[in-house]
């Protein structure tokens, strides 16, 4: 039986959300059943990979029609998640080539937390034109499904991302000493009020990793027990998540933070808020805590403090939740929807 040649459209050695989920798609997926193709730019890290690549040369403007030119023409099925940077033609040409595709939305279209999806592209008109084009689009929770499908054309069920399953040997924290967050230090994230939740607990040492253009405004009012990490690697993420206790993600616009996931692979649970559709994947005080405001996340930072018993069984049963949602089980999904498309073209 012939593999089935699948086209990612996305730059597999550069760090970014959509980059990184191809990497994994192509890292993960049966090679014993698809042929993988992919991009990589020149601006990115150099690395082998086991799978067919066009690397994007100078200049990028110019090699990246021809990388994506390449990639439709030599596939069979194609997922393409770069929404603003995947050309129109593109889209037209795999429906001039009957060549099915697929995508995911990451983010709400219609959140008030701007910029949402309908602003990225311009208008409501050129962000449906844009998604007309696809055989399939999945949203990738339950709530973005349904908050996004009064808009678009979109798939029931969602078509979840995974995380890369880590084993770590760290014992299970006893005692709440230290809380971090992850993200870019923008607006949207609201960096500010995890500073303002260092300021009430003195005694615990808060850790900020990541970099962004609020960086310098952060520094300046974050209070002494503050830490800024900046940027880190794969392998220095691992390292920290050895220290850390517990996460807090103050944003309330998010896609699927798979940074949770990340976290709680290393018993590490996470404290988020309720505006994005958490509840769907993650258990109140079992395995993460869903608040609805800041004197909730205080009042579980309070709670935590005092009880010992608490912030184990939730550590444990957080690394529960990441096994599920191990790429090694999730690309079974993935899977179904190429063959599915692949059949049906």
């Amino acid at each position: 039986m012939s593999r089935i040649k699948v086209f990612l459209g996305g730059y597999i050695n550069y760090t970014n959300a959509q980059n990184l989920n191809c990497r994994a798609v192509a890292e993960y997926l049966d090679k014993d059943k698809f042929e993988v193709l992919a991009l990589t730019t020149h601006f990115g890290k150099r690395e082998h990979f086991e799978i067919n690549t066009f690397n994007c040369f100078r200049p990028f403007s110019l090699s990246k029609h021809l990388g994506f030119l390449w990639g439709i023409l030599n596939c069979e099925a194609a997922y393409l998640p770069k929404h603003i940077d995947t050309p129109l033609w593109v889209l037209r040409l795999s429906k001039l080539f009957k060549k099915p595709i697929f995508t995911t939305i990451e983010g709400n279209v219609t959140d008030l937390n701007k910029p949402n999806l309908i602003d990225l592209f311009g208008s409501e008109y050129r962000m449906k034109n844009h998604f007309s084009y696809f055989d399939q689009v999945f949203g990738i929770t339950d709530f973005l499904v349904q908050g996004t499908k009064s808009k678009l054309l979109m798939q029931d069920t969602p078509l979840y991302l995974g995380v890369n399953g880590k084993k770590f040997t760290r014992e299970l924290p006893t005692e709440l000493k230290s809380i971090f967050f992850v993200g870019g230090l923008i607006k949207r994230k609201r960096v500010d009020e995890f500073l303002d939740l260092a300021k009430n607990y003195p005694e615990i040492i808060f850790n900020i990793i990541g970099n962004g253009p609020e960086k310098q405004k952060l520094e300046i009012e974050a209070s002494y027990n503050v830490v800024f990490h900046g940027e880190l690697t794969h392998i220095e993420m691992d390292l920290v998540f050895q220290k850390f206790d517990l996460m807090f993600l103050p944003a309330k616009s998010e896609g699927f933070p798979k940074v949770i996931l990340e976290a709680a692979s290393a018993g590490i649970p996470s404290i988020v808020y309720n505006t994005y559709g958490a509840s769907d994947w993650m258990l109140h005080r079992k395995n993460g805590f869903v608040v609805n405001d800041f004197n909730g996340v205080r009042a579980i930072v309070d709670e935590l403090q005092s009880d010992s018993k608490l912030l184990q069984s939730v550590s444990e049963n957080a690394i529960e939740l990441s096994k599920s949602f191990d790429w090694k089980k999730i690309i079974k999904d993935w899977e179904k929807v190429i063959e599915n498309l692949y059949n049906d073209k």
